[in-house]
């Protein structure tokens, strides 16, 4: 009898992840957000959509001072 194979989710690790400027490009984001990617996002490195997601979340929490 064959075993089935359990789908299992992705995790942080096994997740897509993308450079700043592919975010940039994508049509998932709005112009406002785009200027927040810009600018919170290091160019060369990569993220999971989930991690760009709570790092704007999170800016937009920020206390002004």
């Amino acid at each position: 009898m064959a075993k089935k194979q359990s789908e299992a989710k992705p995790t942080a690790e096994q997740a897509a992840s993308y450079t700043k400027q592919q975010f940039l490009a994508s049509k998932q984001f709005s112009t406002m957000q785009k200027d927040m990617i810009n600018a919170l996002l290091k160019d060369g490195e990569k993220y999971t959509t989930g991690q760009v997601e709570r790092m704007m979340e999170q800016f937009l929490k920020t206390e002004v001072l």
